[in-house]
């Protein structure tokens, strides 16, 4: 099985890749922690951190014979954590900020389990950042574009698929930012932070128009969209979903948006209730619907 190590702190199409694959092939990524490694114990705070040396992203991979307007599909296959994450809080950062100070702790991870202070939960280890590189310019790691980067969904792990659009001939895939669990919003800009070894299956779908990741799990599709405010985000995310529906369903605008507004989900990937300068900074959500034996598939 192929296996990538080196990263990059941003998606671009002059990184040169780490790799060649096609499509079907199996890889491995190893995956750093979004701090590369600086938080070595409870006592290593924000200052402690080299933010240039943040949210490393494995890769890049390049896929053979993948084109602008194809579609890039990665089945993540297994997502394999480490035994210790860590957890902080960032000065000014996340919407409850201002109740909160500098700290940070080291998660256990046994049995599957996160274990914080007397309590703990099963792990549901996630991909926080995963995508394809852009067109234009680069964008860095800890954000996100449409092609992906730091969008923090829960629902990126084992089981799941992802597609991207591929805006630069081999695609150029990349992938880092684990996390052992991470709530919706991640309301302290962290979740349990950890390395991992994630392992893949990536397809190509030639000839098909995506202009936002979509994540498909068992019974959901999901649009991943960003945006400097979160209206903008959820505005971009239902747009996107009715034109998958409509293209799929072959409904109108009208009986999409009604079948929307009664059964669409509308959940948080990472919103920190803040306006931020530009979209890449901004917050992520996810629009879906529920996937319908009795109907086409959104994607594929």
């Amino acid at each position: 099985m192929l296996t990538l190590k080196k990263f990059v702190y941003s998606f671009s199409k002059d990184n040169p890749p780490e790799a060649h694959a096609c499509s079907g092939d199996v890889v491995q990524f190893i995956s750093h922690d979004c701090f590369e490694g600086q938080i070595k114990s409870e006592a290593d705070h924000e200052e402690n951190i080299d933010f240039t040396h943040t949210n490393p992203a494995t890769g890049p991979l390049f896929i053979e014979g993948a084109e602008p307007g194809d579609v890039l599909a990665v089945d993540v296959l297994d997502v394999d954590i480490a035994d210790q994450g860590v957890i902080l809080t960032i000065e000014g950062f996340g919407a409850l900020w201002s109740t909160c100070e500098l700290r940070t702790k080291m998660i256990d991870i046994k049995d599957g389990y996160a274990h914080f202070n007397d309590v703990k939960w099963p792990v549901d280890p996630m991909i926080g950042v995963i995508g394809t590189a852009p067109a234009g310019e680069p964008v860095p790691s800890g954000y996100s574009f449409p092609g992906g980067g730091n969008m923090d969904s829960r629902l990126i792990r084992a089981g799941a698929t992802v597609y991207f659009p591929v805006q630069v001939p081999g695609a150029l895939l990349a992938m880092g930012d684990v996390h052992a669990t991470m709530g919706d919003g991640e309301v302290c800009e962290t979740g349990i932070e950890i390395p991992a070894k994630i392992i893949v299956r990536v397809r190509l779908i030639k000839g098909f128009t995506l202009n936002w990741p979509v994540t498909e799990t068992k019974d959901f599709w999901f649009v991943n969209t960003n945006g400097r405010t979160c209206d903008v985000a959820i505005q971009r995310g239902y747009e996107e979903l009715q034109r998958l529906v409509m293209n799929a369903y072959g409904w109108d605008a009208t009986d999409t948006t009604m079948y929307l507004s009664a059964q669409a989900r509308l959940e948080a990937n990472q919103a920190v209730l803040d306006e931020n300068e530009t979209d890449e900074e901004g917050d992520t959500f996810r629009v879906g619907v529920p996937k319908l034996a009795s109907k086409p598939r959104l994607i594929g």
